[in-house]
């Protein structure tokens, strides 16, 4: 089925949907709530409640009169919950919504025997939540989570693939993924945020967004979304914080730590949080190959076992004055580190003809240094009720440091096959990027908003690598993977959008982004070595219909670019044994995507059909093997064309009051061509992923979690991976009235997650396989515990450097 046969299915799907479903009007829930000596009780929380599982649907808080107005309910069943500091909590009876508008009766709360305790709302929150254009994940409602870090919960995450072999993340089969946090995306290379989400700690996350079609108002790189990480933000007057503690093991010890704390008095708030890991882990890498040479096979055999330690520091703060009625000015500082040491020993073997082989043991002396840090200025201005301007002016650095050294020694065989006896390698990669960007927002009606801003980046990036062989005693420089290269980019962007509720039960929005990028790569041989200029229009459109029963059907649009990240483009050069290697490609192009996609929900299960068309897909660790030296060499590459074909759905089941268990379960279709082999390939696949989630509440405080995921086989452009899973399980306490958790966690209890994988292209000779173990399999214990206010207005802090930090590597 060819594209624009599959937009006009789409189309007509979509208008006979709308057609047949009856329209009926969403109601308006009304009352007062009163103490008992028949004050009304300003500021009391009222929740609506989904009584199956008191996930929360709407909430607000009463007016100085007591009263309170839940508006836009569609029909069905529900419960309403009314609490505030000092009274008994208040539940009403399940009720039915229908066209009509409910007028609570007077609703007294009486005083509690604890005067003054916080009364905490328990209405759990599901583990994911579809929304118009996103599924967000609660990470807090998870109790394997805890202790973990961002990527771990992300690689638990409905339609996430993380590769650890490669350092990249798939969303929907797709890989141009790029990740922000709290509305700022980082400024990284994909494999850089990779290593930086692995160093992060989990425990003041409070939300994951998946976003496969994101609005105009965001930077249209990414070609399959964004992972948006919210972090815990607290709200109304006073202070709050968090701290806790891990300790963990796989292969060795881990531990860690994490701080946060909130203040708002006034006119000021102010934030400060702080996360601390170290770990000793290890990494197993089996990678064999072989090469047909006059009538004999070639063969290579890596053995890698890597035992670094790691430790990795995250801090932010973030200051936000009111300057007058309508104005508020922040400041936010970023700061992280990140040390990757170790030394450790290879052993490769390599036959060259049936009476030639060398055996040799490689020892490897490397550190990986990464260090950077950002400041945000920001402002906000409300003109009047209806109409605001935000302005952001960012600077950030970015430093890495990795120097390594590798002693290539003969253990039996050929010692005339032995070559580069020793190999030292100094890289050192700094990075500037400047930022400022406006948005305005004007309410035009209660019907229609438009949203328009514009953005401007600046970026200069400096890649030195030397790399020196010790040959008969004297240190020669390696003239092929030995580079300087130099890049500047200038990017410029302007957008419009608008959102549009033609009545209660539908909503529109719209938007237009523009896009111009001017990039200019040099070394000291070829200046101009990548000259690029050019503009893109980013088109987006979602349309969400709403029916009763809590039924909705939603359609979307949109076009997405990845551009290749700096480390892509770099020459630079990684060494996996004597005959292996990681490269740069500074001859890659951006990729273009136009995505569709319809989802339909029924209270809590979704339905989501998606295709994608990509020209010049970006694909990540593909091999390359020089047919002379049988030297392989790893390359990020495009693809000519990349289609995929994506149905997933979630659905959760609650078999008693204390048992749910949540299932999302996707799959994919993809088909693509390469472009960058002699005779080029093209390949298909099916695949498909499952992720389960029980959740048991127990007596005296305690919970129970049982998950797992399965990931049948997939590909990355030539790589194919095996299918590879993981059973994980958690148990969780809480304590001290629920200031404190306990909570006690493993991860693949099986030994099943593992990444293996081959590659075989007979017409080009190739033929690979290996193993990678990335040390997924531990077990950890942790401990928060939260102090003070619990109900901080919120700090939300954002900034304009979304898209520069996730192109920049760890």
């Amino acid at each position: 089925m060819s594209a624009k046969q599959l937009i006009r299915l789409f189309a007509i799907l979509f208008i006979l949907f709308f057609h047949n479903m009856e329209v009926r009007s969403q109601t308006v829930i009304t009352g007062v709530v009163i103490e008992e000596s028949g004050s009304t009780l300003p500021g009391a929380n009222v929740l609506l409640l989904l009584p199956s599982d008191s996930a929360l649907v709407k909430g607000t808080v009463t007016d100085n009169a007591g009263y309170f107005e839940l508006n836009n309910i569609d029909p069905g069943r529900y419960l309403l919950s009314v609490s505030m500091i000092g009274f008994r909590r208040y539940y009403s009876p399940a009720f039915e919504v229908n066209q009509n508008s409910i007028e609570f009766d007077t609703i007294t709360l009486q005083v509690s025997l604890e005067q003054m305790e916080e009364v905490d709302v328990t209405a759990r929150r599901p583990l994911f939540e579809q929304k118009i254009d996103r599924l967000v994940v609660n990470v807090q409602s998870s109790i394997t989570s805890s202790g973990s870090s961002v990527l771990q919960v992300l690689e638990k995450s409905p339609g996430v693939q993380v590769n650890r072999q490669s350092n990249t993340i798939s969303l929907s089969g797709k890989s141009g993924v790029r990740v922000m946090i709290n509305d700022k995306l980082v400024r990284l290379p994909i494999d850089a945020v990779v290593q930086m989400l692995n160093g992060m700690s989990a425990a003041n996350i409070e939300q994951i967004e998946l976003i496969t079609t994101p609005p105009a108002r965001y930077d249209a790189e990414g070609d399959a979304g964004i992972i948006h990480i919210k972090m815990t933000e607290f709200s109304e007057m006073g202070t709050t914080g968090t701290v806790g503690i891990n300790a963990g093991y796989n292969y060795a010890e881990t531990l860690g730590g994490n701080f946060n704390i909130s203040r708002r008095v006034d006119k000021l708030a102010m934030f400060l949080d702080y996360t601390i890991n170290y770990d000793r882990t290890q990494n197993n890498w089996n990678n064999e190959r072989s090469l047909e040479t006059n009538n004999f096979i070639e063969e290579v055999r890596m053995e890698n076992i890597r035992k670094p330690s790691i430790s990795n520091q995250n801090a932010r703060m973030g200051l936000e004055y009111k300057v007058g009625q309508k104005t508020t000015a922040g400041l936010l500082l970023e700061g992280n580190q990140r040390h990757w040491k170790t030394r450790d020993l290879s052993e490769n073997f390599r036959s060259f003809n049936p009476s030639s082989s060398l055996l040799t043991e490689m020892s490897v002396r490397e550190t990986n240094r990464w260090k950077d840090g950002m400041i945000n200025l920001s402002l906000d201005h409300t003109f009047k009720k209806n109409r605001s301007l935000h302005f952001d002016a960012d600077y950030l650095y970015y430093k890495n440091d990795n120097p390594s050294f590798y002693v290539n020694s003969f253990v039996e065989g050929d010692i005339s096959r032995l070559e580069n006896e020793s190999i030292d390698v100094e890289k050192e990669t700094p990075i500037h990027i400047r930022v400022v960007k406006l948005d305005y927002i004007h309410e035009l009606s209660d019907k229609f908003t438009i949203e328009t801003g514009a953005k401007g980046a600046l970026s200069d990036f400096r890649n030195t690598v030397s790399v020196l062989n010790l040959i008969q005693n004297d240190w020669i420089v390696n003239d092929t993977f030995s580079q300087n290269a130099n890049l500047s980019e200038k990017t410029g962007a302007l957008y419009l959008s608008g959102s549009w509720k033609p009545g209660e039960t539908v909503g529109v929005n719209a938007g237009l982004r523009y896009e111009y990028t001017d990039r200019l790569l040099s070394t000291p041989d070829s200046h101009g070595l990548v000259d690029l200029q050019g503009g893109y229009l980013f088109p987006t459109l979602f349309i969400q219909k709403s029916f009763p029963n809590e039924n909705s059907v939603g359609f979307s649009y949109s076009r997405r670019i990845t551009r290749p990240n700096f480390n892509d483009l770099a020459p630079f050069v990684f060494f996996l044994d004597p005959n292996t290697f990681l490269s740069g490609n500074p001859d890659l192009n951006p990729a273009v995507s136009d995505a569709l996609k319809m989802d339909y929900n029924h209270k809590q299960f979704l339905l989501s059909l998606q295709y994608s068309y990509t020209k010049d897909g970006i694909v990540s660790f593909q091999p390359e093997v020089n047919q002379n030296t049988n030297e392989q060499v790893y390359k990020t590459q495009n693809l000519n064309y990349f289609r995929t074909y994506a149905i997933n759905t979630s659905l959760p089941f609650y078999f008693t009051t204390w048992w749910e268990m949540r299932t999302n379960v996707s799959g994919q279709y993809q088909v693509f061509r390469t472009a960058h082999m002699d005779e080029n390939q093209t390949q298909d696949m099916y695949s498909y992923s499952a992720n389960i989630t029980n959740m048991i509440d127990m007596q005296r405080d305690f919970s129970l979690e049982i998950s797992g995921y399965y990931q049948s086989k997939r590909s990355a452009g030539l790589l194919h991976f095996k299918p590879q899973g993981a059973l994980n399980v958690g148990i969780q306490k809480r304590v001290a009235s629920d200031r404190g958790t306990i909570r006690l966690s493993a991860d693949d209890l099986f030994y099943t997650d593992l990444m293996r994988y081959s590659t075989n292209i007979p017409s080009v000779n190739l033929d690979s396989h290996g193993v990678y173990d990335y040390g997924s399999r531990n077990i950890k214990l942790t401990f928060t515990w939260n102090f003070g206010n619990s109900k901080i207005e919120s700090i939300n802090m954002s900034t304009g450097s979304e898209e520069e930090q996730s192109r920049v590597t760890n």
